[in-house]
């Protein structure tokens, strides 16, 4: 008999890690994993895995597969460039060390489904639509498919992306409760956390495989991470599968779009039309990466709005499904993988039984959540700053001017300071913080 059964939807980087936490720190947990498309495949290029999301790695027995795939093989450090690069004789403003390994995303999936052991629990063509949990949370949840059948969990766990139908089923939850204790403007404030929004940044995607001229230009085989960087515009470079491969991603901003609904595909096949006029006239390096890429994904970025809980009742959200966010500070996979290695040990704990779960769930929303968002905004800082905006640092009047040394160098510290807490903040301490909070709510709720 399970202790509890839980239902993952979304079988992405972040439910599969949820998954193997599951199966190491919770062993006694049961999981189900259900996926609404008709088989696994993980898209996108490339992500980067800093210090805090390697120690998951480790802590959890896959970092040595994974060793096995960085595109910078063993060597926990990267070089990051960032240049001044939208004019002819582009030039270096800032180097910074970067404690990161760069993979391709399928790579990634394909080593944690191989580490998961109970992959027969991963169903496929189950696309969620929504779920049904008593008031009384005294009964399981019932999940209900787009094919028609339902299942039943203790624990529902959502970690289908950005554009969650789990989500938009909890906030709808959420909204009617609101309204039937007559707060109409509090239902309509939670509905609109139903569905993402656009976050004014596209993004044109694709790998260059090394051949030929490729092979050989600098462009290609600098063994870091590189932001060309431009007004409204930058493009990200770095190396993985092994060097082999350079994954590309030209950013670029939509200002007047920002925070509205957005019903287009998430991702499209895109022509070189669309972003070449963008890069004319930036230093040659970047023209000559633009001339190599071909099979470019067009990414409409949308991002979760400023959420008030990811919990509802025994229903819970992790990974994008609970803050999308924008890519500028390489961490939303490892937010999501952070969700779901502190989930994994709260549930696996003995003390958190049928009786303290929600006790469980409320203080995993209670840590989570704020550490997260303050990423979220952090990541939408970083984004402005690699774009060369910044009021605070450029003291930009809005005339077109080239920017000064000095402010350039300014703007550098300030990329690095946005980013500090990758490195200098203990995710494994935090965790023991985290441990003892639980133990402190679940001894409080006893006496009480």
């Amino acid at each position: 008999m399970p202790k509890f059964r839980v239902a993952i939807v979304g079988a992405g980087l972040t439910g599969v890690f949820f998954a193997i936490a599951l199966e190491k720190y919770a062993p006694d947990v049961e999981f189900e994993i259900y996926e609404g498309a008709s088989r696994l495949s993980e898209i996108g290029a490339g992500i980067a895995l800093q210090a805090r999301p390697w120690t998951m790695m480790q802590a959890t027995g896959l970092d040595k597969e994974l060793l096995k795939i960085a595109g910078n093989g063993e060597r926990p450090a990267l070089a990051v460039l960032y240049r001044k690069s939208d004019q002819a004789e582009g030039f270096q403003f800032s180097e910074q060390i970067d404690n990161s390994f760069t993979f391709a995303r399928a790579e990634v999936q394909k080593a944690f489904l191989g580490r998961l052991h109970a992959s027969d629990r991963v169903h496929v063509g189950k696309r969620f639509v929504s779920y049904h949990q008593p008031a009384d949370g005294a009964g399981p949840i019932e999940l209900r498919f787009e094919d028609g059948t339902t299942a039943t969990c203790d624990i529902l766990v959502g970690s289908d992306g950005v554009r969650s139908a789990v989500r938009a089923s909890m906030y709808s939850h959420l909204a009617q409760a609101a309204e039937a204790q007559g707060k109409q403007q509090e239902a309509d404030e939670l509905r609109h956390h139903a569905h993402p929004v656009f976050s004014g940044w596209s993004i044109y995607r694709t790998v260059i495989h090394k051949s030929g001229e490729t092979a050989v230009h600098p462009a290609f085989n600098r063994p870091t991470f590189v932001f060309y960087c431009g007004r409204d515009t930058h493009i990200v470079t770095y190396p993985i599968s092994q060097g082999r491969a350079l994954n590309v991603a030209a950013v670029i901003k939509l200002p007047n779009l920002e925070g509205k609904f957005y019903t287009g595909p998430s991702s499209s096949v895109a022509s070189r039309d669309e972003y070449t006029d963008r890069f004319k006239g930036w230093e040659s390096d970047v023209t000559e990466v633009v001339k190599h890429m071909d099979n470019t994904t067009k990414w409409a970025v949308n991002v979760v709005t400023k959420l008030p809980t990811y919990v509802d009742g025994h229903a819970a959200l992790l990974g994008d499904a609970a803050h999308g966010m924008t890519p500028h500070q390489g961490a939303g996979a490892g937010q999501g993988f952070e969700d779901g290695f502190l989930l994994a040990q709260f549930l696996g704990r003995p003390d958190v039984n049928t009786d303290t779960l929600h006790i469980a769930l409320q203080v995993y929303d209670e840590i989570r959540r704020p550490l997260a968002q303050k990423v979220v905004a952090l990541s939408h800082l970083s984004g402005q700053l690699h774009s060369l905006e910044d009021p605070d640092v450029l003291e930009d009047d809005g005339s077109e001017r080239a920017l000064t040394p000095e402010e350039l160098r300014r703007l550098g510290d300030k990329i690095e300071q946005v980013k500090e807490w990758r490195r200098v903040t203990s995710l494994l301490d935090e965790n023991e913080v985290s441990m003892r909070r639980l133990a402190e709510a679940i001894g409080a709720a006893r006496t009480s």
